[in-house]
Parts: structure tokens; C-alpha cells; sequence
């Protein structure tokens, strides 16, 4: 299972975000207007849209392995 993962150090904090704007799932959070977005891994769909729209290549794909009880997920 696929999922955003934003790398803090190579975000610029864009004004709109266009990752987050390119959001389906609407997965993208800010605390407040001057900090960083982050991803909520529940409502990310793995689509990775967001990885085309950010013009500093700031968000990876990362994969989250099972549980070992058959279950995958966050």
C-alpha cells in the first residue's frame, strides 16, 4: 500500500500548495497558514497525483508493509 510522504527539507512551503491542491482525496493539512503541509496517511489513496503537481519534487512514494496478520494499513 502506497502513500505521500512529504520530505520537510525540500518542501518551500508554497502559497498554494499545488500538491495539495491536486488532491483527490483531500489528504493535505497545514496547523497554520505559515507551516509546512503534511499528509494524513488515512486519507491518502496513494494516487501520488500530488508527486506530478509539486513543481520541488518534494513528496515520495513509501509503502507500508502488512502487519504479519494478513492486515495492511496505517
Amino acid at each position: 500500500m502506497k502513500r505521500a510522504l512529504i520530505h520537510a527539507e525540500l518542501c518551500r512551503n508554497c502559497q498554494p500548495c499545488l500538491a495539495g491542491l491536486a488532491c483527490s482525496m483531500q489528504a493535505f493539512f497545514r496547523e497554520a497558514p505559515d507551516d509546512k503541509p503534511w499528509v494524513d496517511f488515512y486519507r491518502c489513496s496513494g494516487c501520488l497525483k500530488c508527486r506530478a503537481a509539486c513543481p520541488w519534487d518534494a513528496i515520495e512514494p513509501i509503502a507500508h508493509p502488512c502487519d504479519g496478520k494478513h492486515r495492511r494499513g496505517w
